[in-house]
């Protein structure tokens, strides 16, 4: 069975397990780090490419078991052994990787790296734009691995307006949920969707309320292809009052609501307290809120003094800021 890494968001690995297990049951994982997983799958490859929180995705070649690796020691192993490349044909560079940087090293360790790939393929070397690549990788936990680059995530940062929630990000989210499939689900700042667009896509549920406060953004999301089904509600609504939800009805709110970075709130642990105000309404008794912040410390404040529980808590990087994915409950 061939064997594969994949990078992710930090932070997910449990999540990431869950979800993968469920996808591809026969799928065996060998290790999980934060932000990358090693596992056997004997599926087709390509199916690995549709996994959307997957950043980068390797074919093994080798994983090390050196004591403390060094790129001219794996380099000499692969050297000394006959490899087998997932894709054969097309062009190449070797990339060095130590601790999630990429790492300079002496040039007759890049010649014999390559020469490596030459002896055991059809490919080319092309050190500027080629179409795969192979890593040597060493990480601060130990794991050092060399793979055959086969599938990079594009980010399109750029495409996404100031705020935006990246779609795997949102995607993590609604798998970090559990929601079941005869859940109530409410997404009370919405924004600019991608958190109900991942759930349309992705999430079986019973029903879910989509609002947020600004008429430019709910109108967007009512021309979304993914969001016209009959038992999605999308409406302006106040996240504080949520007139359009009925009490103790919702089985999960979903969200991400503002951090105060981008917008206006002077005072964003009273911006907290009035949201659990509004949750604490319309949940169920055993209802549960997932909630994104980079304000850790106010949310926190916040739910102490609201009466709610934290249950689990994933500490993760949204844009490179600090930031933390909670589950609670009343």
């Amino acid at each position: 069975m061939a064997q594969f890494v994949s990078s992710f968001i930090t932070g997910f690995q449990d999540v990431v397990k869950t979800d993968l297990h469920k996808r591809f049951p026969g799928i065996k994982i060998l290790n999980i780090f934060d932000g990358l997983i090693h596992y056997q799958f004997d599926g087709n490859s390509r199916d690995l490419d549709k996994i959307i929180y997957f950043n980068n995705t390797f074919f093994v070649l080798k994983v090390f078991k050196l004591k403390n690796p060094t790129f001219n020691a794996m380099v000499g192993e692969i050297a000394s052994s006959k490899n087998y490349f997932l894709i054969s044909k097309g062009t190449f560079r070797c990339r060095f990787i130590q601790e999630n940087q990429f790492a300079k090293v002496d040039k007759n360790i890049v010649k014999k790296a390559e020469e490596a790939v030459l002896r055991n393929s059809k490919l080319t070397i092309d050190r500027l734009s080629p179409s795969t690549e192979v890593w040597y990788n060493i990480r601060r936990d130990g794991f050092a691995f060399c793979g055959q680059l086969i599938s990079k995530r594009e980010f399109t940062e750029k495409n996404l307006n100031k705020g935006e929630l990246r779609p795997e990000f949102a995607y993590l989210m609604c798998a970090f949920a559990q929601i079941e499939k005869d859940a109530v689900v409410a997404e009370p700042f919405c924004g600019y969707g991608s958190i109900p667009i991942q759930l349309a896509k992705k999430i079986q549920f019973n029903k879910l309320y989509v609002s947020d406060i600004d008429d430019e953004k709910i109108a967007v999301l009512k021309n979304n292809k993914h969001l016209q089904k009959e038992n999605i509600e999308l409406s302006k609504q106040d996240a504080f009052a949520l007139n359009n939800i009925e009490e103790n009805s919702i089985s999960v709110v979903i969200t991400d609501p503002p951090w105060g970075y981008y917008e206006d709130i002077s005072d964003i642990k009273a911006f907290y307290d009035k949201m659990f105000v509004s949750f604490r309404r319309i949940l169920k008794a055993d209802g549960k809120m997932i909630i994104l912040s980079a304000r850790k410390e106010d949310i926190e404040k916040a739910a102490s003094d609201n009466g709610v529980t934290i249950l689990e808590t994933v500490h993760t990087l949204v844009n490179g800021k600090k930031a933390a994915l909670y589950k609670m409950c009343f």
